[in-house]
């Protein structure tokens, strides 16, 4: 095929306007490189035992980022997003959060634990006293809330109640003997499995939470956000 007279004389505008469609284009995807700072705030559980592979893989794709990263308790985050003081939440949900754009990662089981040793303790039948300690975090911690409620529902009580910052620390004390916890399963995983601690009945069904990525519904999403919620998503669908 051989081009007309008047299609040479074109060639050199066709030549001239793909240039300029590349150089658009390169200028498009240097805009959209994530940069700047992006602040994000997670629940402690899912930042130790969840988010260390969402940062692997935003690294690698966000290199040029500046990751404010920060663990608080889940209304805190919640409120935080609304008041425009994070830009993106990994956390689960507590409620009053219609201002929030919303992304579930998935229910989250949780399980009563306790060290093999333990002895004498039913927290299943209503109205007993177990004599034994209840270690968790903070009074706003989600799953402390459910399973305090659940005791007081079958009017059941505990010797008393350790907080420690840490579920680090809280594990270990359980291993020890010191008492009792309720946690999201993953984060027991590994103790469960090589036989550190055991699971406790506590219920025909497991109580789950829902965790989620979320951000203000009102705020424009940068391409390190984009970047940053995609990373969630992966990471907690390859589990």
């Amino acid at each position: 095929m051989c081009l007309t007279r008047e299609g040479k004389k074109l060639l050199p505008h066709i030549y001239e306007l793909t240039r300029v469609m590349d150089t658009l284009r390169e200028a498009a995807k240097k805009e959209s490189d994530p940069d700047g700072e992006l602040r994000v705030v997670s629940g402690e559980t899912l930042l130790s035992y969840r988010m260390p592979q969402v940062l692997q893989r935003f690294r690698q794709r966000a290199p040029k980022v500046r990751l404010s990263l920060q663990s608080l308790n889940c209304y805190v985050i919640r409120d935080a997003l609304l008041n425009d003081e994070a830009d993106v939440g990994v956390f689960y949900r507590v409620g009053n959060d219609d201002a929030l754009n919303r992304r579930e990662l998935g229910e989250q089981s949780l399980v009563l634990v306790a060290s093999p040793q333990i002895a004498d303790v039913d927290f299943t039948e209503p109205g007993r006293h177990n004599a034994c300690s209840f270690i968790i975090n903070e009074p706003q911690c989600v799953f402390r809330q459910i399973f305090e409620s659940t005791l007081r529902q079958r009017r059941s009580t505990v010797e008393n109640t350790i907080e420690l910052l840490s579920i680090e620390s809280i594990k270990r004390c359980v291993a020890a003997n010191i008492g009792v916890s309720y946690l999201p399963r993953f984060a027991v995983e590994k103790e469960l499995e090589s036989g550190e601690l055991i699971e406790l009945p506590f219920g025909e069904q497991s109580q789950t939470i829902t965790a989620m990525c979320a951000h203000h519904a009102g705020k424009a999403v940068s391409p390190a956000m984009h970047t940053f919620i995609q990373c969630v998503e992966e990471s907690f669908v390859a589990g």
